[in-house]
């Protein structure tokens, strides 16, 4: 069931979820949401989360080929890691050449192992991380 609710944001930025939504969805106080805006569409979509510990979270940027399976090959390679994925995006840059794909994923065990896997195992060219802000 969709609920469509008109809401302001206050002078210092902050929005209420009416209380009917918290109610809809099981949300309590300290329950995570992830936000995402895309600036070109002027859209926000704000999407409740699970995770215990939001600081435990990266944002991986990887370049990678344009090829069919390509993106299948590396998040195989984030469920052999055991790692969950939160968001993902991806988009061609240049096609049949170069895509990008945006994650974010538990931090791994060792951020410098998991990007050359990504490079020898899957069709990862270039993997950049960044905390989570």
């Amino acid at each position: 069931m969709k609920d469509v609710k008109i809401i302001t944001i206050d002078n210092r930025g902050r929005i209420v979820l009416p209380l009917v939504t918290r109610k809809n969805l099981g949300l309590t106080t300290n329950s995570q949401l992830m936000l995402v805006s895309d600036s070109e569409t002027k859209e926000i979509r704000i999407t409740p989360i699970g995770l215990k510990d939001e600081g435990n979270l990266v944002k991986l940027k990887i370049i990678m080929k344009d090829i069919p399976g390509a993106l299948a090959k590396l998040v195989d390679i984030f469920a052999d890691e055991g790692l969950s994925l939160v968001y993902s995006e991806a988009v061609i840059i240049e096609k049949d050449v170069k895509a990008v794909w945006t994650a974010i994923s538990e931090t791994p065990k060792n951020i410098d192992t998991l990007r050359n896997i990504l490079i020898e195992k899957g069709e990862a060219l270039k993997v950049d991380v960044f905390p989570l802000d």
